[in-house]
C-alpha cells in the first residue's frame, strides 16, 4: 500500500479505500454530487468522533452544496480555493498518506478526475482537558499538566517558550498503532550529536505498537539491566520547558500524559519544579533532606540487621536492652521479621495504587495501622522493626521522582541480604557496588553522577544547582547537556546595582 498512488478515477479510489476499511464501523463515508450543470463527484471520509462535525457541515459540506458551476478542468483546485473555509489543508497522492490521515483524525476528500486527495484538518479528540498535576504536586508554580493529546502538550510547551528556535520534529512509530512521536528541542542549544543519537535509536527498531512513553523508554535505553532510569519522566510543562532551555531533549508520545526528558542524571531526579520558585536557602535545606532520605531508603533496613546481628556493641547498652526486650516472644529472626514487614508494606502500597482513590487512601492508612499494631500485639514483629520499615517508607516517598525512588525500593533487598550474611562488611560492599554501578552508568553519553564526576574547567559551575542550590542570579551557566558555545544563560545582571 505504501507505493500505491491515487488515480484520476474516483470510483477506483473509493473501492480501494472501502476495501482497506472493510468492517471498520467507525469510518464514516459520504458521496456528494456538486457543481450544478457541470457536475462532479466528491467523496468525503473520516473517523467518527475524531472530528468537529459542526465545522464539517457548516464550512465544508454546505459550501460544496452551494457550488452552482465548476470550471471545465481542475475541479480539485477550484473546490480547494472556493469551497473550503479552513486553514490547514494538504494534498496527498498515495493511499498510505490518506489512510494514515483518516486514522489520525483528519477529513479526506476525493474529487473525480484528480489523482490527489485533500486533507482537511478538523480534529476534535475526546479528552479530559488540562488538569492539575497528580504525581508532581508543588506548592508554588503552575498547576497545569500534560494530557493524552499530544497537540495540547505542544501548546503547553509553546506557551512557555515563545522562540522560533524551539523545534518540534514529528515521527511515526509502530507498524500497527502508527503512534505520533514528537522530538522537542532548542535549536542551537541542544547538542547535534545528542539529537542524532535519539533519532537513530528510535529508527533502529520496528514494533507493532507504542502506547505510552514507558514502552518507548525501554526500547531506546542503553543500560536495560539497571534499576535506575536513564530518562526523566514528567507531567509538568514548566519542568519540560526548563529542561529544554538547559539543552535537554523532550520526547512526546501521543496518548501519553507523560513526557520523557533526556539525558537524565541522578541530580535531576532530586530537583522538584518549585525549587526554582522558592528561596535558595530553604530549597538547599530540603535538597539535603532528599539526598539523606534517598540514602536511608535503601540502607536503613540492612544497617539495622547488620548492627543488631553482628555489631551490637555499637549500640548503647540501654538501647540494646530495649531492643532485646521488644523482641521477646518474636519467633522469627531479625532478617525474616524485617523482610515480612517490608513485603507487607509493598503489598499495601500496591493495593492502594490499584484500588480507586477513596478506597486506596483508606487501605493505605487503616491497613498500615491495623497490620502494624496487630503484628506487634501477636509477637510477629517487634516495634523497632515496624519503626525501621515505616521510616524507610517515609524516606522513599521523599524522593520527587517515583521511577527513581522505585530503584531504591528494589536494591534495598540486595543490601539487606548482604548485611544479613556479612554484617557491616556486607553493608560497605553493598554501598560500594551501588556507587560503582552509578559511576559506570551513562544517559546518552552523560555520566549519571554528573555534576559530581567528570567535571571539566568549562563546567566548573555546574555544581551550583545540585545538593546546594545557589540563588538564581548565580546560575549563570547552563549544565553539561548544552552546547559549549551556548553555556551562558544569564548576562548583564549585577547584584551590586540593586537598590536596598
Amino acid at each position: 500500500m505504501e507505493n500505491k498512488l491515487l488515480t484520476p478515477d474516483i470510483k477506483q479510489n473509493i473501492e480501494y479505500l472501502e476495501m482497506l476499511f472493510l468492517n471498520c464501523g467507525d469510518i464514516v463515508k459520504r458521496t456528494l454530487t456538486v457543481g450544478g450543470s457541470l457536475q462532479t463527484k466528491v467523496y468525503i471520509t473520516y473517523t467518527d468522533n475524531m472530528i468537529d462535525r459542526q465545522l464539517l457541515n457548516e464550512h465544508v459540506i454546505q459550501n460544496l452544496l452551494d457550488i452552482t458551476h465548476l470550471p471545465l478542468t481542475n475541479h480539485l483546485e477550484y473546490i480547494k480555493e472556493h469551497a473550503l473555509e479552513t486553514g490547514d489543508i494538504k494534498e496527498f497522492s498515495t493511499f498510505d498518506e490518506v489512510t494514515q490521515s483518516i486514522m489520525s483524525g483528519d477529513v479526506i476528500m476525493l474529487v473525480d478526475g484528480a489523482p490527489k486527495a485533500l486533507m482537511i484538518s478538523l480534529r476534535s479528540f475526546p479528552n479530559r482537558g488540562i488538569n492539575s498535576a497528580e504525581t508532581e504536586v508543588t506548592v508554588k508554580g503552575s498547576k497545569d499538566s500534560f494530557t493524552e493529546v499530544a497537540a495540547f502538550n505542544k501548546v503547553l510547551i509553546r506557551r512557555r517558550i515563545k522562540d522560533t528556535h524551539l523545534k518540534m520534529e514529528g515521527l511515526t512509530v509502530g507498524t500497527r498503532s502508527r503512534t505520533d512521536i514528537t522530538i522537542v528541542y532548542m535549536d542551537g542549544i541542544a547538542k547535534e550529536s545528542l539529537l542524532k543519537d535519539v533519532k537513530n535509536r528510535i529508527d533502529s527498531f520496528s514494533i507493532d505498537g507504542i502506547f505510552d512513553v514507558g514502552m518507548l523508554e525501554q526500547l531506546i535505553e542503553s543500560n536495560w539491566y539497571s534499576p535506575f532510569p536513564q530518562f526523566q519522566s514528567t507531567e509538568r510543562p514548566d519542568k519540560t520547558a526548563s529542561a529544554l532551555l538547559e539543552g535537554r531533549i523532550a520526547i512526546l508520545v501521543d496518548n501519553s500524559p507523560m513526557v520523557l526528558l533526556l539525558p537524565a542524571t541522578a541530580n535531576t531526579f532530586f530537583q522538584a519544579a518549585d525549587d526554582y520558585y522558592s528561596r535558595w536557602g530553604i530549597v538547599s535545606f530540603i535538597r539535603i533532606l532528599r539526598y539523606l532520605a534517598a540514602f536511608l531508603s535503601f540502607t536503613l533496613p540492612g544497617l539495622y540487621i547488620a548492627v543488631t546481628n553482628y555489631q551490637p556493641e555499637l549500640i548503647p547498652t540501654s538501647l540494646a536492652l530495649s531492643f532485646a526486650a521488644a523482641r521477646q516472644g518474636v519467633p522469627f529472626s531479625i532478617l525474616i521479621e524485617v523482610i515480612i514487614m517490608l513485603l507487607s508494606f509493598e503489598l499495601l502500597l500496591e493495593a492502594g495504587i490499584r484500588l480507586p482513590s477513596p478506597m486506596g487512601n483508606t487501605i493505605g492508612i487503616v491497613g498500615g495501622l491495623i497490620i502494624g499494631d496487630a503484628a506487634v500485639s501477636a509477637n510477629l514483629a517487634s516495634p523497632m522493626a515496624v519503626i525501621v520499615v515505616s521510616f524507610t517508607a517515609i524516606a522513599t516517598f521523599t524522593i520527587p521522582n517515583e521511577t527513581f525512588a522505585s530503584a531504591f525500593r528494589l536494591i534495598k533487598y540486595l543490601l539487606l541480604l548482604l548485611c544479613a550474611f556479612l554484617g557491616l562488611y556486607g553493608f560497605i560492599i553493598g554501598i560500594m557496588l551501588v556507587f560503582i554501578h552509578l559511576a559506570d552508568l551513562k544517559s546518552f553519553g552523560t555520566p549519571y553522577l554528573s555534576p559530581y564526576v567528570a567535571r571539566t574547567r568549562t563546567e566548573d559551575r555546574s555544581g551550583e544547582d545540585s545538593i546546594i542550590k545557589s540563588p538564581i542570579f548565580r546560575l549563570i551557566l547552563r549544565p553539561v547537556y548544552s552546547r559549549q558555545s551556548q553555556k551562558r544563560r544569564l548576562s548583564g545582571y549585577n547584584k551590586k546595582n540593586m537598590k536596598q
